[in-house]
């Protein structure tokens, strides 16, 4: 399978791929930067993108010599091929109908089989590849550009996002958000982790420009429906693990309106009680969308299954185990502690088996020695400090979510190094934040909410 994806053509294409991405770069990083210093890390950030992708793709090929980027390709050349053989039924599987008949047309032809047929979220990916591999010269490391250039997009907006709403750390967001190893890496390839990494950034900016601040946008609504709508598809359990954290960003912000003091203090509470209630209505609205993840039994017993597949004996040393979980729900919360720690801070140096887990576990060395620095310098603060600022609440919630989830269901390091790359920007910047000086944060949140208020009274 790897010759018939990989060939000569590759080594032409890819740097010609790789210039023409960097000239375009260049191209709007010139045209931004006059008004947004900020575009000055720009270029930077796709080359390291582009490289990594490179990288990750070659990886796969040569050192796993196989995995879900190539079988997403694989799949994607058959349906790709559909276009000119059945246009009709190339589009209608394109929306996702992946009927018996439909697939009957792949057996007619020789196409035997796309892969992940049955698993809607994995072959979203194959859909979404299949529009690029005639664009990419059906070449497998310039489809992963591809990829890469249009998921840059994205976290460049949570990049500037971060600095607007933090100003003068943009070198601290740059290493969070844009230059992180494993974020990189692991984001930049045909995955889905690529995708729905992108469409959590795209979310969270269109979320602050549509809710919080007032520059109400068609198209930023659209952005923020259509970017959800692809996280539901892929991995829905983000945009669960998403939802507390943006629900107290809007309460906190609707009781900032309120000028009294008094009156936010009484009117607070009946606010955020709104907030939830509306965030659990669009839950349970959605809730089939979410799969498994749709309600509390099916997330359960979701979570005991994954476990127990990825604790095999067959993954050997990759796999490790934060105890048996009953099936119940105080047993899965039993198992809190152990499953964040391991969602935010595995694989240890003592867990690495091969290089690639080793690189992994260094740089979860860093985020630990880097939590538990801020930890001790803020100490009784540490909580207060993040509950005093919407947008550390939401980088809390959602570390702390996601990363209980993937603890639970991920009991694989191969696995787990992957999926966890959502939480990392986040939970990075929020460490970042809280490292500097008490004074200046006070003065900060103080300017901050200080600028919102008089953003409302010049907006109405």
């Amino acid at each position: 399978m790897i010759n018939q994806i990989f060939s000569e053509l590759d080594f032409l294409l890819v740097p010609i791929y790789f210039v023409v991405f960097y000239f375009v770069g260049s191209r709007i990083q010139a045209s931004k930067i006059i008004e947004n210093k900020l575009y000055a890390y720009y270029t930077r950030g796709l080359v390291f993108k582009l490289g990594a992708s490179i990288m990750v793709s070659l990886i796969f090929l040569y050192y796993y010599k196989g995995g879900d980027n190539i079988g997403y390709f694989w799949s994607a050349q058959f349906l790709a091929k559909m276009q000119t053989l059945n246009p009709n039924v190339y589009f209608s599987v394109l929306t996702d109908n992946r009927t018996h008949e439909n697939l009957a047309y792949f057996f007619d032809n020789g196409l035997c089989c796309p892969d992940y047929w049955k698993d809607g979220q994995s072959f979203t990916v194959v859909r979404v590849c299949s529009l690029f591999v005639w664009l990419s010269g059906n070449n497998f490391l310039t489809t992963g550009l591809i990829f890469a250039w249009l998921s840059y997009g994205g976290i460049f907006r949570l990049f500037l996002l971060f600095n607007e709403l933090f100003p003068g750390m943009e070198k601290k967001f740059a290493i969070a958000i844009l230059f992180m190893p494993s974020v990189i890496f692991w984001g930049s390839s045909i995955l889905k982790d690529t995708i729905t990494f992108s469409a959590s950034c795209w979310m969270i900016f269109a979320f602050y420009n549509l809710v919080i601040k007032p520059n109400k946008r068609l198209r930023y609504l659209l952005i923020l429906i259509s970017s959800a709508f692809v996280i539901i598809s892929i991995k829905p359990y983000i945009f669960v693990a998403f939802l507390p954290g943006i629900t107290l960003w809007t309460t906190y912000f609707r009781i900032l309106k309120i000028k009294s003091a008094f009156f936010r203090l009484v009117l607070g509470p009946g606010i955020i009680i709104v907030g939830f209630a509306i965030s659990t209505a669009i839950f349970v609205t959605f809730s089939d969308s979410f799969g498994e993840y749709g309600s509390i039994d099916a997330a359960v017993n979701k979570a005991v299954v994954t476990k127990n597949d990825l604790t095999r004996a067959e993954y050997g040393k990759n796999s490790f185990d934060i105890g048996k979980i009953d099936g119940s729900l105080s047993g899965l919360l039993s198992k809190f502690p152990a499953a964040v720690m391991a969602g935010l801070f595995r694989p240890f140096l003592w867990d690495a088996s091969n290089p690639v887990m080793l690189f992994s576990a260094l740089e979860n060395t860093f985020l630990l020695m880097m939590f538990l620095r801020v930890l001790f310098k803020n100490g009784l603060q540490f909580l207060p400090r993040i509950f005093g600022n919407p947008v550390l609440i939401l980088c809390f919630v959602f570390s702390i979510f996601f990363s209980f989830a993937l603890g639970i269901t991920t009991a694989n390091f191969g696995a787990l190094v992957r999926y966890k790359i959502p939480a990392i920007p986040f939970f990075l910047s929020m460490l970042y934040i809280l490292d500097r000086p008490k004074s200046a944060f006070t003065t900060e949140e103080s300017e901050s909410t200080e600028l919102t208020q008089n953003e409302l009274v010049e907006a109405q």
